[in-house]
């Protein structure tokens, strides 16, 4: 287990030494051969151990045991183990040496392995981990299913849920409705086997196998988007909008990974070449569910007669795909004085599952087949890496280096205009049905190269300085595409430059000091005329000179602050001070400041964090220790509506053409901040040798307390602002956690070979987010099918024993 027993559980190193000292102190010495100390024997015989116990916990709460399997209330095995042996140990005058261990055996995180090596000549080693993670416990749902797998039905008399924004402006369920929702818990499985081995052929060369399979089972939470359906049985509706339903999304995966490497060291060089590769398989290649949502008035009505006729919606899931890589690696010593370091890699990834096609949906408007340009993707991405440094000691006080990176992926996929159906029932062109839209896959590649100069220059022995210089590029582009996407991304590349200083200092008299500053530069080049592939192609429009996807859909002005033109200044500082023998202080800070370019969009960003730890050891076996942290963020950010002035005529040529057209009326801006404060405090003390030596405790209290905060401030008269009004305005509510943590562990010594551990641990989050309103019964809004998750508050507690033995 991660919380309890990592805490209660004694490493092996400390077993050993602990169980040394003990014996020195409490059995004879003729216990012993006269020359021969407990450590100088721990050397000889590796120190083994065995743990069982029990751990309790009071409470089913999947957020409190996320990853550790102590998500259900009850009993839990203790199991722990660590053996080794062999004729390398004990004077046997062999060289080979066998382990095998196991830890957390009684949890869903549990793991083993065993590992036999002939030193110096070859290594064998097998292990299994396993890791659960539970998503909700809270997750509520009418479809009909096992969690995993990939068809989901309604009850036959589950009725329908409306789709239009009709009042009441929530979803309305009945008693028979209501009667149909269940609880399930939500979650993925992993389990993991590993298979490695290694052979020297000589003290040079060497070769090093290792292979891996990840196999994943259980259910994600995925949001999907649906029509509103007609009753088929009765009739009548329309197409109406979206709905969004919140489903288990399957992981039936498999991932083999294979890794062999040769290598060889010689006096002033070394050299690697590597093969690596990863095959990716989903037992699933779709997942259905049924469609409860319905247009029309009647939206709450049982069926026209039972049973109901659902739509059937589909959705493919990951395809298969494979991926292999070529790499090799070395380094060079010229002289004492100068090195050089490198590698190169090459690698392929390719992905060519079937499309799915027929008719995936019982909606009779929706064709049998759509027409597709190819049958399956045929993807290949292909990535290449390079980096070189080299590093050279110039006099005793001043070293220098220099370094270069390449990252490229390349995807080479074909490039196709697909049919789709659109979900608001929209389509429709001079060419293709209602309904009927069609827009192309962009096979999305960029390049980034690095340049990194830097020197390290000693002042005297206790001060040093660093100046470091990098340069970076980032390009972008779309492979095969033809007109009118031939210009697929609007910010082609992007090019950073920063520049940092930093300061080292350790005085005489325990004082440790450094600081740093880092300022950056990223400049971006727009081309606001490219035509993204985010949505349809208007095929109605004669001359696709300027399609609404050009600049990505985005408003004139806007630009997105991942690739915008930024300035930021970086200022980081440390400092540990040596107050006396006992007592040991450290401060550590951090400031970001981002300025963006962009007149819409990002304007600024702020981040600051404080950190504070106080160590007081009062004599050889107590000690205390206090932190305290703080962390505060704020993002700026402004937008509007930009109307162009011949936007009827369909625009001009040209993104300047739009933009000098644009009448943007300043009380059309708004601006909106998003805040995030964070900050914690602990405190903790461990004291040894207690009860002549034999007990050890060990308490930690700690509390954080997080809060994000997002508000929206508009240049509209005041009136817009009201709650008829349909705009949104003020701020929202706070979104906050608390969590108190108390960890009291404690180990008594009953005799040389055996330990009793003891353990409590509570553990309390309060939560507070109004995301999860709109997944409640009765508060859901109209196009969400209620899951009345909650947001994951708890209060939990685990108390644990364990018997501890170990042996030689």
């Amino acid at each position: 287990m991660e919380t309890c027993n990592e805490k209660m559980k004694i490493s092996l190193m400390a077993l050993a030494v602990q169980g040394a000292l003990t014996a020195m102190f409490a059995l004879p010495l003729a216990a012993y051969a006269a020359d021969e100390s407990e450590e100088l024997a721990a050397l000889k015989r590796p120190t083994n151990s065995v743990e069982i116990g029990v751990d309790g916990v009071s409470k089913k709460s999947a957020k409190f045991g996320e990853y550790t399997g102590l998500d259900k209330s009850g009993a839990k095995l203790i199991g722990n183990f660590d053996i080794r042996g062999g004729n390398a140990y004990d004077g046997g005058g062999g060289t080979t040496r066998w382990s095998i261990n196991g830890r957390d055996l009684g949890l869903t995180s549990r793991s083993a392995g065993a590992t036999i090596s002939n030193q110096g000549q070859w290594t064998i080693g097998i292990g299994y981990d396993e890791l659960r993670h539970n998503i909700s416990d809270t997750y509520q749902t009418p479809l009909q299913g096992v969690v995993g797998g990939n068809i989901f039905t309604l009850p036959p008399t589950f009725g329908y849920v409306g789709a239009q924004p009709l009042a009441p402006a929530t979803v309305t369920l009945d008693a028979t409705k209501l009667g149909a929702f269940h609880t399930v818990d939500v979650g993925t499985t992993r389990k993991n086997t590993s298979f490695n081995a290694g052979y020297n052929f000589n003290p040079q060369l060497s070769v090093q196998f290792g292979y891996n399979r990840l196999k994943q089972s259980g259910a994600k939470l995925m949001g999907s988007g649906t029509l509103g359906t007609k009753d088929v049985a009765a009739g009548g509706g329309t197409w109406r909008a979206e709905a969004i339903s919140i489903l288990m999304n399957p992981t039936n995966y498999q991932t083999n990974n294979i890794d062999l490497a040769l290598n060889w060291i010689g006096d002033k060089g070394h050299l690697t070449g590597s093969y690596y590769s990863s095959r990716f398989s989903n037992g699933y290649d779709r997942f259905t569910w049924e469609n409860a949502y319905k247009s029309g008035a009647a939206v709450s009505a049982p069926c026209g007669f039972p049973p109901c006729t659902y739509q059937t919606t589909t959705m493919s899931t990951a395809p298969n795909n494979d991926f292999h890589q070529l790499n090799v690696s070395g380094g060079y010593a010229f002289s004492s004085s100068t090195k050089l370091a490198g590698g190169i890699s090459y690698g392929r990834n390719t992905q060519n599952a079937a499309f799915l096609t027929g008719n995936l949906t019982t909606v009779p408007e929706i064709p049998a087949a759509f027409i597709l340009p190819q049958v399956s993707l045929n993807g290949l991405v292909v990535t290449r890496h390079a980096d070189l440094k080299l590093t050279h000691q110039a006099t005793k006080d001043l070293a220098l280096s220099a370094g270069f990176k390449l990252n490229e992926r390349d995807n080479r996929s074909p490039a196709n205009i697909y049919q789709y159906w659109a979900l608001n029932g929209n389509g429709g062109t001079v060419a293709l049905p209602a309904g009927i839209d069609v827009a192309t896959n962009a096979p999305y590649s960029n390049k980034k190269t690095e340049l990194e100069l830097a020197g390290d220059y000693r002042l005297d022995k206790r001060q040093s300085l660093r100046l470091a210089y990098v340069h970076e590029k980032i390009s972008r582009w779309c492979n095969g595409m033809v007109l009118p996407y031939s210009n697929c991304v609007v910010v082609p590349s992007n090019s950073e430059d920063r520049l940092g200083l930093s300061y080292r200092l350790r005085t005489a008299d325990g004082v440790g000091f450094n600081a740093s500053y880092t300022y950056a530069a990223r400049k971006a080049l727009f081309n606001h005329d490219a035509v993204t592939p985010l949505a349809g192609l208007n095929l109605n429009v004669v001359a696709v000179t300027l399609p609404t996807d050009v600049n990505a859909q985005d408003y004139p002005g806007f630009a997105a602050h991942i690739y915008d033109s930024r300035r930021q200044h970086l200022l980081k500082a440390a400092a540990n001070w040596q107050a006396t023998e006992k007592l040991d202080l450290s401060l550590t800070g951090r400031y970001v400041h981002d300025k963006y370019d962009a007149y819409l969009g990002v304007q600024n960003s702020r981040t600051t964090g404080l950190n504070l730890d106080a160590t007081y050891s009062r004599a050889e076996n107590a000690s205390y220790s206090a932190y305290m942290s703080w962390q505060r963020s704020r993002r700026d950010l402004r937008s509007g509506l930009s109307v162009p002035a011949n936007a009827a005529a369909n625009a001009g040529p040209s993104y300047a053409a739009l933009l000098a057209s644009v009448a943007l009326n300043p009380l059309s801006i708004w601006s909106n901040q998003l805040t995030d404060n964070g900050s914690a405090i602990g405190i903790r003390s461990k004291h040894t040798g207690l009860m002549n030596g034999k007990l050890e405790l060990d308490g930690d209290l700690s509390y954080s307390f997080d809060t994000t905060g997002y508000a929206t401030q508009l240049q509209y008269v005041s009136a817009q602002c009201s709650p008829t009004n349909m705009t949104a305005c003020g701020a929202l509510p706070d979104i906050k956690s608390r969590l108190l943590t108390l960890k009291l562990i404690g180990s008594y010594q009953l005799n040389k070979s055996d330990k009793l551990g003891l353990g409590l641990i509570h553990q309390k989050l309060t939560a507070d987010d109004y995301f999860y309103n709109a997944y409640l019964y009765g508060s859901a809004p109209l196009r969400i099918m209620p899951t009345n998750q909650q947001s994951g508050s708890y209060s939990a507690n685990v108390v644990a024993v364990s018997y501890i033995h170990t042996f030689r």
